[in-house]
């Protein structure tokens, strides 16, 4: 571009205007650009913010980036905790694993990475698609237009230089504008709950010390101290969190309040609290006084179901537990796929309406437990602080969040059969990344990292076939793989068998299908299997039953079914897809 050129002016028509350039904002307009959908993306702010905020991410939320190709450059930067330990005047009272046992996934640990980093990460990729973050820009007013192609008018005030407004024309609009969120507000929706007089002082920092405990995240208490959480970042990195008592009076004697609670209180505490072993700090690169308390918005989306609210607009808390940036994508992962599928016209335009479904009770559960460790923490009591998170490992880190109270009330959560409801594996649960082996290569992989479509991953269901031994079911997986074929659905599926068989007796039965999607079940006692067919009470299993487990494009099962008849099998697939698919 010559310095005569003017820049390349901005549609101001678009399937999508999201409003916030934070982490959930960004990974929203990443998924839309990949979906093939055009976007815009506004901040307020002139500049990101370069430190503080959310630095955990939890295996769960690495899985579904996975699925989207966005992790590669979080894996190689952040730092892996697999413990969490507690003490006490600087002796060891307990450890565990950060994620329970049970969770079958590659990423059983915490990851601890910088926001800014998250940011940049997903700006940049945005950017390969021409796509960046307009700041400071907002918007100010919205008109709905029903009959319009475009049914939302937005009123979008740009701030750079000389102020001036334009009319953008969208589909769909976004609000990913954080806890004072101004689309929020302009929808009208309630943001219920409170503020607390609860703070808590955070600092990120480079430290010398002789703990040598701070590469898990730990819960230090003393006799003369306020409880603080420590752990590890990136570049050598530490974070300290100080939780202030509720209701105390600081350190100064005066009115707690955020604005009295200085640097050298934070530290003071923290050397408090790691005695007898020592820290000291070469150089305090951020630091702030978090105000805890729990809001929600009373729902996610406007009720014609062009609005959506994600991330702290639609719900915030304390930074206890790490549970911001991981719930505001999974927000997103929930929801982009809806939305893309609806306006590929694949999906019925209702299925909108689950996202506030599903997505708000996950929220009030996120901001329960939150209010419940919060208050433990200023209490300083490290048994009921440990014991939230003990309680709450499999949710808080994302493996355990499931949508089992809506089966049958939603259409992308549906059982088929009474009799399911015996086994420990329901609809709505997350789909675990089984150890496999692949059968065409040999390798040892996870369920799900094996395609060969060019959609992406988030925009796929995923039909899995537990076909247990080919000698007793060959017969009955065709009219299965038949069915599937020739399904009368308008979506991409991807196909995967997976048996207790030899390779030797996989290769005597021609199933039809590329030999990459077929995978011997072998590992840990036929775990995949193993999974499935464990039942709710100790009873005799059916191991002659095939299971088909279809797996909705955010990772969890929408439906399980059943049976020996693979021409049974797909007409239930058949009836399940019905619920919400259209037809062409």
């Amino acid at each position: 571009m010559t310095i005569t050129d003017k820049p390349t002016p901005l549609p101001n028509k678009v399937d999508f205007l999201i409003v916030g350039g934070g982490p959930v904002g960004l990974l929203s307009a990443n998924l839309i650009v990949q979906a093939g959908f055009t976007v815009r993306i506004l901040d307020i702010e002139a500049e990101p913010n370069h430190w503080g905020r959310g630095d955990w991410i939890h295996g769960r939320t690495l899985e579904l980036l996975e699925r989207a190709g966005l992790a590669d450059e979080l894996l190689k930067t952040g730092v892996k905790v697999e413990k969490m330990a507690t003490y006490m005047n600087g002796t060891i009272q307990s450890t565990m694993p950060f994620v329970p046992d049970q969770v079958e996934s590659k990423h059983q640990y915490l990851l601890c990475v910088g926001q800014h980093i998250t940011e940049s990460s997903l700006q940049s990729i945005l950017s390969l698609n021409d796509v960046q973050v307009e700041r400071p820009s907002t918007v100010v007013k919205m008109e709905k237009c029903p009959d319009s192609i475009y049914p939302i008018k937005a009123t979008v005030m740009n701030m750079q230089g000389e102020t001036s407004t334009e009319e953008i024309e969208c589909k769909y609009l976004l609000g990913c504008d954080g806890a004072h969120s101004d689309i929020r507000q302009q929808l009208g929706i309630a943001n219920e709950g409170e503020t607390t007089e609860t703070h808590a002082g955070v600092l990120d920092a480079l430290v010398r010390t002789n703990f040598t405990g701070r590469r898990d995240v730990c819960i230090l208490q003393s006799d003369h101290a306020k409880t603080i959480s420590l752990f590890p970042r990136e570049n050598g990195l530490t974070r300290i969190f100080v939780h202030f008592n509720e209701n105390e009076h600081d350190l100064r004697k005066e009115q707690h309040n955020r604005n009295k609670i200085q640097l050298e209180d934070i530290q003071r505490e923290a050397k408090r609290a790691l005695l007898p072993h020592r820290i000291e700090f070469l150089g305090i690169l951020y630091w702030t006084v978090y105000v805890v308390g729990q809001r929600q918005a009373a729902t996610m989306d406007s009720h014609d179901n062009r609005v959506f609210l994600c991330g702290d607009a639609a719900h915030s808390q304390s930074p206890t537990l790490g549970q911001g940036v991981n719930t505001g994508f999974g927000d997103v992962f929930n929801l982009i796929w809806k939305l893309c599928l609806v306006e590929r016209g694949q999906i019925k335009p209702e299925v909108l309406s689950t996202y506030t479904a599903e997505r708000h009770p996950i929220a009030s559960k996120v901001l329960s437990i939150d209010k419940t460790a919060a208050k433990a923490a200023a209490g300083h009591k490290s048994e009921d602080y440990c014991m939230a998170v003990q309680e709450n490992r499999s949710f808080t880190t994302g493996f355990g969040i499931q949508y089992t109270n809506l089966v049958n009330t939603d259409p992308l959560v549906w059982n088929s059969d009474c009799e399911n409801t015996r086994y420990v594996m329901q609809a709505g649960m997350r789909a675990p990344h089984y150890k496999v082996v692949q059968f065409s290569s040999g390798r040892k992989v996870r369920l799900f990292e094996a395609h060969t479509e060019s959609t992406p991953d988030w925009l796929s269901f995923t039909i899995l076939v537990l076909a247990n031994d080919l000698k007793k079911t060959s017969e009955e997986i065709k009219p299965f793989l038949a069915w599937h074929n020739n399904h009368q659905t308008s979506l991409t599926t991807r196909l995967m068998v997976v048996t207790t068989s030899t390779a030797d007796t996989v290769a005597a039965y021609d199933l039809g299908i590329q030999p990459e999607l077929i995978m011997l079940d072998k590992l840990n006692r036929a775990q995949c299997h193993t999974g499935y067919h464990q039942k709710t009470e100790l009873q005799a299993e059916n191991s002659d039953d095939i299971i088909v487990s279809i797996v909705r494009p955010d990772g969890y099962i929408g439906t399980l079914l059943r049976g020996t008849s693979g021409e049974a099998l797909g007409k239930l697939a058949q009836a399940y897809f019905d619920r919400f698919c259209v037809l062409h």
